[in-house]
């Protein structure tokens, strides 16, 4: 596999958000008013289904390890739990994905004239991009081999300083649309990067 970008996209009818894990960022509960939720949340996920567009960029990168010091050719992370994640790794995938802009603006919309619609669309759409960066892990474990368990800058104290490094490496600004907020958040704000460690001997040390 040479090491280039692979791109991947689905359009906003063709995935079914979960609906369990949407119900859950909402903290919703059952009671007497069910059959009108059910109503209003099933609106909102057609409208959300309509105004998706999931697209997603990811490349290999080769990791030379010293410790807990992974450097990855673009960027150097000191961090002792991407470390433990990426352990028998000497590659990994490095991706980004996004639900798409036009999510943002059925947000703001209803922001203003139904902050209740805003809400559910929110959770429909976190749980979403959850779905698409399954799916997207799934092909890259396909054609490389088993991966391990995706790490985000973020999480376990790996700074989102280095957003910045993935997105240039993934060119996902002109690939995906995906830029960068002051404070580092992605815009669309439904995105995620994430390092995803193949594991040895599957088929992918022959990157030039």
């Amino acid at each position: 596999m040479k090491d280039e970008l692979r791109y991947f996209f689905r359009p906003g009818r063709d995935l079914l958000p979960d609906k369990s894990e949407a119900l859950r960022y909402m903290g919703y509960r059952s009671g007497a008013d069910n059959e009108a939720f059910e109503r209003l949340y099933e609106e909102c996920l057609g409208e959300f289904m309509a105004a998706a567009s999931y697209k997603a960029v990811a490349r290999p990168a080769h990791i030379n390890k010293d410790g807990e010091l992974l450097d990855f050719g673009f960027c150097r992370i000191e961090n002792g739990n991407l470390a433990k994640n990426l352990t028998g790794c000497r590659v990994c995938w490095l991706f980004a994905a996004t639900a798409g802009a036009g999510i943002d603006r059925l947000i703001r919309r209803y922001s203003v004239l139904s902050p209740a619609k805003a809400m559910i669309i929110d959770c429909i759409a976190s749980s979403a991009v959850e779905v698409w960066c399954d799916e997207v892990c799934r092909e890259l474990a396909h054609s490389s081999g088993a991966c391990k368990p995706r790490f985000s800058p973020g999480y376990g104290g790996v700074s989102l300083d280095y957003q910045k490094g993935i997105l240039a490496f993934l060119d996902a600004g002109r690939k995906l649309g995906l830029t960068l907020t002051d404070s580092l958040l992605m815009t669309p704000k439904k995105s995620v990067t994430a390092f995803v460690g193949i594991k040895d001997q599957t088929g992918i040390e022959e990157i030039e």
